[in-house]
């Protein structure tokens, strides 16, 4: 039944380019192979698909399926699993033997060796044969046409200085630890949520369930963040009110996932994210809090570091999200960039360089755009320190006041 999901998938949505991108081909399926060819070359000679009496008529036993709703990724993945255990069942039973007889011990073993790596790598949906520039035209045009159509939903408003980010992107936040670049992660994945209709995965591997859900809580309905995880609220019986609208079953409303220290007992890895986004293809948002409490491996480098990194960057465009990642500055980079107010003495607050980068320069070197904050008594900055549009070295000033839920720019009301 794969087989038929995934070709009438392919005329339903007349695209072939996200089957063809993992490199499937007629073997890769048992009973329609003949079928996907058919496909494939019409799609090449006229444009399009063919629509669904002209593949019946060429193919009477074709068992067409509308509406199929699982995404071509998913498809393609339980299509190569199938293909793998044929082909590997295909060699032992018939090749192998043969081989047995023929070949010496070492001999086979490195034949066999050699057989079923062949045929992990052309079963695999991590191996990509990429575009041919020269002949998808047509794909181009659609992807063009759709983003025509689609321009506001692929760019996520963030709350700050009329900042945009593109949807398959990468940001990264840096700043010191305990500045609140937690509370700022929060706040714009909450944000964009409430606001953008859009779902999201917040991964925050040291904080608790408790603590994570108090945080979006303050900053969507301003309780005291200290009376909130303590249970002293003054105003409960609001509180109590403000939950009700979190007890509607609605289907259309976006999906706010959170995973804390507790979901993720094996620590957060960029196979825990990738298998969360295949089973939530809705989401459009992943914030990642922080990128240094990640499993990069057992040594846990910089080389490690910058494996996870470049991966995170495939992970999100594969999957079309956008991923929001923060990242501690390093100490040194700290003291060099602290100044003091001479006539107050007061640290001043100052969003720190690019340069302030930690364990891996493709942390600074894979975003889109990476924005640096600093925050003391209230008072926060923001720099956007990397940026595709000519805003690199912007600052946007903000007002901080994390225990009751505000992070906001000010008003000129605010210094009268």
């Amino acid at each position: 039944m794969i087989e038929e999901q995934l070709l009438s998938k392919m005329l339903d949505e007349n695209n072939v380019h996200s089957v063809l991108k993992y490199s499937v081909k007629a073997e890769d399926f048992e009973r329609n192979g003949d079928v996907f060819d058919f496909i494939v070359d019409y799609r090449k000679k006229f444009g399009s698909c063919p629509d669904i009496e002209t593949v019946a008529a060429e193919f009477p036993d074709f068992d067409y399926m509308a509406g199929v709703q699982e995404p071509f990724k998913g498809l393609v993945t339980r299509l190569k699993q199938s293909a793998a255990k044929r082909r590997s069942f295909e060699l032992i039973a018939t090749k192998a033997k043969d081989k047995f007889k023929s070949l010496s011990g070492d001999e086979f073993v490195s034949w066999i060796k050699n057989e079923f790596t062949r045929i992990e790598r052309e079963t695999s949906t991590d191996f990509s044969q990429g575009v041919d520039f020269a002949t998808n035209g047509q794909e181009r045009r659609k992807r063009y046409e759709e983003s025509k159509e689609k321009h506001s939903e692929q760019y996520v408003d963030l709350p700050y200085g009329g900042l945009q980010c593109e949807i398959g992107d990468y940001l990264l936040i840096m700043a010191y630890t305990n500045r609140g670049k937690s509370w700022l992660s929060s706040h714009i994945g909450l944000y964009v949520w409430k606001t953008q209709n859009k779902s999201v995965i917040y991964y925050s591997p040291e904080l608790s369930q408790k603590q994570q859900q108090s945080r979006f809580e303050t900053l969507d309905g301003h309780f005291n963040n200290a009376l909130l995880r303590r249970g002293e609220l003054e105003n409960e019986e609001e509180y109590y009110e403000y939950l009700k609208q979190y007890d509607l079953t609605d289907e259309e409303r976006p999906k706010l996932l959170i995973k804390t220290m507790e979901d993720l007992p094996n620590g957060l890895s960029l196979d825990v994210i990738e298998a969360d986004l295949e089973q939530n293809p809705d989401v459009q948002i992943v914030v990642i809090d922080g990128f240094n409490l990640m499993n990069h491996g057992k040594m846990n480098d910089r080389n490690s570091m910058t494996t996870t990194s470049r991966r995170l960057r495939q992970l999100f465009a594969r999957h079309n999200v956008l991923g929001v990642v923060t990242h501690q500055v390093n100490t040194q980079a700290e003291k060099e960039n602290k100044e003091m107010d001479e006539e107050t003495g007061a640290r001043i607050v100052k969003a720190p360089p690019i340069e302030s980068y930690s364990e891996s320069v493709a942390l600074i070197q894979d975003p889109a755009m990476v924005l640096t904050f600093d925050q003391n008594d209230g008072i926060g900055q923001l720099l956007v320190a990397k940026a595709r549009e000519p805003i690199v070295g912007k600052t946007i000033d903000l007002l901080c006041n994390f225990n009751l839920g505000y992070i906001e720019e000010p008003q000129l009301t605010d210094f009268f």
